[in-house]
């Protein structure tokens, strides 16, 4: 039986195995709220009887790996799936990978990976997931040749050529419609779909200034959110998004004190950056004492007691 494995390069004396454990956990975690359409759940089942951490890691080796088999052929579509979202969870959550290495005393010595490197293309198309090749579609199992396809059908697999349609990269690309549906769920009135809509809003290549504002006011709303719940992502968004730090400092004054402190600590990893000026920093501190003179923020206590540091 064939297959493949995913590495990581590494150091360190630690708990390989259960770095290697904690690691696939998050990464299945990553892939799977992404594609929660009906389309997936074949890939999904593959994991059923796969367990691509459970190889004991050997003493010695500079890489730890994730086998992933391919059944003799018949799963080379899911095989080669897993691996690209193994690939996308490494280049877009990097760092939540590499702190779940060093809480078992693994170093992950290697350069963070692109989303370039996950270079499998895949499309969906009659409502399955088909693994683009040279000629023809393929599944598990099964296979589709091009000169099968209509004229639209030949379309949508030539553009997934060049911009992978697994549910994965459409959604954290985005593709056209995914930021105005997220949003719809940010302002709606459940809250389990405000927070996951933040999640995927702090993984996108792009962004608007207006999810960023969404996500900052909707996270001091009283639906009742933890901080925790927008902060990450409201970081996130807005260290990906040009005009940001103009933005949230235009903003801040204006709003309630927990969405203040929101945008506030959004504003704290842009205030590290070198291109920060002095009158930047120095409006920014001054916002920070407004705060806690206002209503005595924790946040603002916080952040002021790191900029100390």
């Amino acid at each position: 039986m064939g297959g493949i494995g995913y590495s990581l390069g590494i150091s360190g004396d630690g708990d390989v195995d259960a770095a290697r454990s904690a690691i696939w956990d998050y990464t299945k975690s990553f892939a799977r709220w992404c594609t929660t359409s009906p389309v997936y759940e074949e890939v999904d089942d593959y994991l059923d009887d796969v367990r691509p951490e459970n190889d004991p890691h050997q003493p010695g080796d500079t890489r730890m790996y994730w086998w992933l088999p391919d059944y003799a052929g018949c799963c080379v579509r899911s095989m080669l799936a897993w691996e690209h979202w193994c690939q996308l969870a490494a280049a877009i959550d990097w760092r939540f990978l590499v702190h779940r290495a060093e809480r078992h005393g693994v170093r992950i010595t290697q350069d963070r990976p692109t989303r370039e490197d996950a270079t499998s293309r895949f499309v969906v198309l009659r409502g399955y997931l088909w693994l683009i090749e040279d000629g023809r579609l393929t599944g598990d199992d099964k296979m589709l040749a091009l000169d099968e396809l209509t004229d639209e059908e030949a379309a949508v697999v030539e553009a997934a050529r060049e911009r992978c349609g697994c549910g994965v990269c459409t959604m954290l690309r985005p593709d056209p419609g995914v930021l105005d549906t997220l949003l719809g769920d940010l302002r709606g009135e459940d809250k389990d779909a405000a927070v996951q809509a933040g999640w995927y809003l702090a993984r996108m290549t792009t962004t608007s200034p207006e999810a960023l504002e969404t996500l900052v006011r909707v996270g001091g709303s009283p639906m009742g959110c933890h901080f925790d719940d927008f902060s990450g992502p409201i970081e996130r968004a807005a260290a990906a998004l040009p005009g940001a730090w103009a933005q949230l400092m235009a903003l801040a004054p204006g709003l309630n004190p927990d969405s203040r402190d929101l945008a506030l600590q959004g504003l704290f990893r842009l205030y590290r950056e070198p291109r920060r000026t002095e009158d930047e920093c120095t409006a920014y501190r001054a916002a920070l004492r407004a705060a806690l003179d206002a209503d005595g923020s924790d946040t603002a206590f916080y952040l002021l007691q790191e900029l100390k540091d």
